[in-house]
């Protein structure tokens, strides 16, 4: 008896805890688990929520994620509150829309996300309702309108053709209708071949046209962007157009009208002045009719310009070149100074030839030490010798160029003053000019500087080559002194080189650069 009871017993009880466990399974599934779980709150406005109601459903992306809570009356439309499972996340800018589920109008909230921001709203907050939307409702009041219009044509309808008048107004349509189809089917007929050659043109020339857009679909779309880009500052030059000419602005714009019609008055009357004297030019009044109207004298006045033209022509392609060169000697204890420069004007009134200005600080000055003996007698008859050391002499360092240059392709000749000498030179020019390599010979004769044979060689040579590293800069390297010294003394250095257009765009730079 006694186990009978307890199994009984424990029967009811494991039958209490199953049933228990159901209906926490089943409100968990409802309702959410409120423990991995937390629900958040919002809400919204609509203006007309027909359908909706406390658990009204709330989905997203067409799934189930909450319910509406509870709706407040507002003075316009209603506010809806509703929950929404906390692992939904809504970004900002997402917003409601009232759908409908079938014929029977069923309703839910549908948030539309907006997938392209990265922050979320808050619990709390309000998310707003799209401003345009259709809905059933609103479906079912479209099709009830459109029945009522169509009930007032088929009315106006029976009325028109109901009558004896209006069968026969219907059967003439009919008629015409038919003979018009006849009539249009005849010649379609007669045109068969034509229509159809018109229509393989049009088909190819759409394939043309598609082919083409395909090829070019990318330029299509930059011109599109381009083209939405350009209305997008027009839309911005109206808008700040619009702004100055309204408010304070339209005052000054009205004076600035004013102020052009009386510059075109002034105009106005400058121009019949001027006609006035147009007018006494065509009848040969004043000295400048008499030019104009007489032929010896316009003739002699074109002979003049053109005499004058010749004249001015070859400085009008006249080409300016400033050159600068400085070098650095090998060491020899016979010149003051182991540096040299140069300065060149170069003026070319042609391609092929030019004339060349300009002065050198050359260390060509020499320490000419002599020994000088001489030999005397004394009173008894006897031989003194005696050793006399010459004055230090110093050359000018400061020399002159003046050259005339002549090119032949790509030689170039040279003759005129070298360093305050008569002589001249040849250049040899490569690569575009890029390098020139040239031989200078002057100084001829005797060189009465040299302290140890005032005759040592017939001429001075001096052989080097430029290499343009850009086209205003270039480096040097030669020879100086073959002939005369007994070692040629060797040289290195740089230049500078600018042309007349290269002097006009520095002026112009300094000119804004103030």
């Amino acid at each position: 008896m006694f186990e009978r009871t307890v199994t009984t017993e424990l029967k009811v009880g494991l039958f209490t805890v199953a049933a228990l466990s159901a209906i926490g399974a089943l409100v968990l599934t409802l309702e959410g688990n409120p423990f991995t779980s937390r629900a958040q709150k919002f809400n919204t406005v609509l203006q007309n929520v027909g359908g909706v109601g406390p658990r009204t459903q709330v989905r997203t992306s067409g799934v189930q994620v909450g319910e509406v809570e509870s709706i407040d009356i507002l003075p316009k439309g209603a506010k809806v509150n509703f929950r929404v499972n906390g692992t939904v996340k809504i970004p900002k800018g997402s917003y409601i829309e009232l759908r409908s589920r079938g014929i029977l109008g069923d309703v839910y909230l549908e948030i539309v996300r907006n997938e392209e921001s990265k922050d979320e709203m808050e619990s709390g907050s309000q998310i707003p309702q799209m401003k345009e939307f259709n809905d059933m409702g609103t479906l079912m009041s479209s099709l009830g309108s459109i029945a009522t219009d169509l009930q007032t044509v088929s009315r106006t309808l029976a009325k028109v053709f109901g009558t004896g008048d209006g069968q026969s107004s219907l059967q003439n349509i009919v008629t015409n209708v038919e003979k018009i189809t006849s009539e249009a089917r005849d010649l379609v007929a007669g045109q068969k071949e034509n229509i159809t050659a018109t229509l393989e043109a049009l088909r190819e020339s759409m394939t043309r046209v598609n082919g083409l857009l395909a090829k070019h679909d990318g330029r299509i779309d930059e011109i599109m962007l381009a083209v939405a880009d350009a209305s997008k500052d027009m839309r911005v030059f109206s808008g700040e157009l619009r702004k100055i000419m309204t408010g304070e602005n339209k005052h000054r714009v009205e004076n600035i009208i004013a102020s052009l019609d009386d510059s075109m008055q002034s105009v106005r009357q400058a121009t019949s002045k001027v006609q006035l004297i147009v007018d006494k030019v065509e009848k040969g009044e004043g000295t400048l009719g008499q030019l104009v109207s007489k032929d010896d004298t316009a003739n002699e006045l074109r002979s003049t310009l053109k005499s004058v033209q010749e004249l001015l022509k070859p400085a009008s392609k006249l080409r300016i070149e400033v050159d600068y060169k400085g070098e650095v000697r090998s060491s020899d204890t016979r010149y003051i100074g182991d540096t040299g420069n140069h300065f060149n004007l170069r003026l070319a009134t042609r391609p092929d030839r030019y004339y060349l200005l300009g002065v050198s600080d050359t260390p060509q000055s020499r320490q000419i030490t002599e020994n000088r003996k001489t030999v005397t007698k004394d009173s008894t008859g006897a031989e003194i010798t005696r050793e006399e050391i010459t004055s230090t002499e110093n050359r000018p360092r400061i020399k002159y160029n003046v050259q005339f240059a002549k090119r032949f392709d790509n030689l170039g000749l040279r003759f005129g003053l070298f360093e305050s000498y008569a002589g001249v030179a040849g250049d040899l020019y490569l690569f575009s000019d890029k390098l020139s390599a040239t031989v200078e010979a002057f100084q001829f004769g005797d060189d009465p500087s040299q302290a140890d044979s005032r005759s040592n060689g017939k001429a001075r040579f001096k052989t080097y080559a430029n290499v343009f590293v850009t086209p205003n800069i270039y480096l040097t390297g030669g020879a100086d002194g073959i002939g005369r010294a007994p070692k040629p003394i060797q040289f290195i250095g740089a230049g500078l080189r600018f042309t007349d257009d290269d002097l006009k765009s520095v002026i112009s730079a300094a000119a804004l650069a103030k």
